[in-house]
Formats: structure tokens, C-alpha cells, sequence
């Protein structure tokens, strides 16, 4: 029994080292994996721009089929013409209406005493005269005038002088001067004047004052508006 017990110390004993033994192998490999999953601070890589591959550099398969069908083109549509527009025709014109002739002008017919100019119609001239309706006025007959718009040649004369000549207005016809003074009309006269007739003045500075038409004097402002009354007779004493 004492030997038996033996060998069952010294085998146990075995046991207990060759189990020491695994487990000190099992802790060793462990450590070593340990080791290799630590993480260190490894530089990290930059990336670099990676190469583009030309397209040209790919390889060229040698293995395609030989009896492989070529592809043809697509037949490409021939072009079609766009339809040529019909001509526009140009517009018919317009017919040009016929000018409307200008109307005539009816000729200007003048008043006795006056002649056409242009279109209006003027008093005759001095020496001259129109029955009317005449395109231009008839002279006088030689020697003789008549003062401006006679109407026929019974109203030419031969000219006479009055005794103030050119200072004042003159009636050429009866020689009798006359014009406007303090405002009324006056006319030159005969009265101790010697005399063959009783026509018209002779010469003698003597005056008198006209008589009016409806009134005893005619008023005025100025010699040509005692034209109308030269003729007149005298509203008071022909004086010198």
C-alpha cells in the first residue's frame, strides 16, 4: 500500500508539471498573438494621385474571334431638298388717278375807272382812263389829262394852274386850289379875280370855305377828304 501510494504521489506530480508545462506554452503564444494586434502609430500614407491610365496603353485582345460578324455602318439617309417656295407675285399697282386739272380762273373783270393787275383790280393813272372790263386803261387824247380812275375820256382835260402851285392840293382840271384847314375844308375862288368865264379859277390867291354835303362846312382832318367837295361851292365870302 505504501508503494502504491507512491506511485500515485510521483504520478500525480508528473501530471502537475506537464499541465505547468501546457499552460506556460498556451501563455506564451498567447502573449506573442498579444504583441502582434497592438496598434502602433504607423504614418499614414498621403495619398498620391493615382496614374490615369491612357487609353491607348490597354492591351489589345489577341483572343477575339476571327469570325466574329464586322459591323456596318448604318446607312445614313440621303438629304432631302426643302421644297423651293412658290414666287410671291409682285402687287398689282395701284392705277395712278389722272391729275384733276386745275379749274381756270374766270378772268378778272374790273369797274369802269380801274384795270386788272395781277389778281385785283387798281385805279387808272393819271392821263388815263377804263369804261370797265378792259385789261388795261386808254390815254388821254394829245395835250390832255385826267386825274386817277377816270371812267371815259369825256373826263380828260387840259391841265390848269392854281395860284398856289404845289404848296397845296390843285384840281388840275378847274385850276382851283384846295385842302384841309382847322379842320374844314377850303377851296380857292374868284371874287374881284377878273375873269373871261365863269369856269373854274383864274389865278387869284382868294379862298373861301367849302360848303358841306348835307352841312354847311365839311369837316376834316387831312386834304384828301375834301376830294368829295372840291367842287363845292363856297359856304361863306370868297376873301383874298
Amino acid at each position: 500500500a505504501k508503494q502504491w501510494y507512491q506511485r500515485r504521489v510521483r504520478g500525480l506530480s508528473l501530471c502537475h508539471q506537464i499541465i505547468m508545462k501546457v499552460f506556460c506554452l498556451v501563455v506564451l503564444v498567447a502573449c506573442a498573438f498579444a504583441q502582434e494586434d497592438v496598434v502602433t502609430d504607423a504614418p499614414v500614407p498621403v495619398p498620391t494621385d493615382a496614374p490615369v491610365p491612357d487609353p491607348t496603353d490597354a492591351p489589345v485582345p489577341t483572343d477575339a474571334p476571327t469570325d466574329a460578324p464586322v459591323p456596318t455602318d448604318a446607312p445614313t439617309d440621303a438629304p432631302t431638298d426643302a421644297p423651293t417656295p412658290a414666287p410671291t407675285p409682285d402687287p398689282t399697282p395701284e392705277p395712278t388717278p389722272a391729275p384733276t386739272p386745275a379749274p381756270t380762273p374766270e378772268p378778272l373783270v374790273c369797274d369802269a375807272g380801274m384795270y386788272p393787275v395781277g389778281e385785283v383790280c387798281e385805279y387808272c393813272p393819271e392821263g388815263t382812263y377804263s369804261a370797265g372790263g378792259q385789261d388795261a386803261c386808254d390815254k388821254c387824247p394829245a395835250g390832255q389829262t385826267s386825274e386817277s380812275g377816270a371812267k371815259a375820256a369825256s373826263e380828260c382835260f387840259v391841265a390848269r394852274s392854281c395860284a398856289w402851285g404845289d404848296a397845296h392840293v390843285c384840281d388840275r382840271e378847274t385850276g382851283c386850289t384846295f385842302g384841309c384847314e382847322s379842320d374844314f375844308c377850303w377851296s380857292q375862288c374868284d371874287g374881284a379875280c377878273p375873269r373871261l368865264d365863269l369856269i373854274g379859277c383864274h389865278g387869284c390867291k382868294e379862298w373861301c370855305w367849302l360848303s358841306g354835303n348835307g352841312e354847311k362846312y365839311h369837316f376834316c382832318t387831312e386834304n384828301s377828304q375834301c376830294a368829295a367837295v372840291k367842287r363845292n361851292s363856297c359856304a361863306s365870302t370868297c376873301t383874298i
